[in-house]
């Protein structure tokens, strides 16, 4: 029996070499583990659903 299919997408990027592992500890750090790892899926789909809001650095406030 495969594996069961899931309703994803696959999205290339290009990123700085170490920007993968960056995500991965971030996604961890947050809650978003998959298979013993951070989930950087998860992390972004919790980003563009609204669940972890983006602050940018030097912005009055929140620095």
């Amino acid at each position: 029996m495969g594996r069961k299919k899931l309703n994803r997408s696959v999205v290339n990027v290009r990123t700085a070499p170490d920007t993968a592992n960056k995500l991965k500890t971030i996604a961890a750090d947050l809650g978003y583990i998959y298979d013993g790892e951070g989930a950087t899926g998860q992390l972004l789909d919790a980003i563009a659903d609204g669940l972890i809001q983006l602050v940018p650095q030097g912005i009055e406030g929140h620095e």
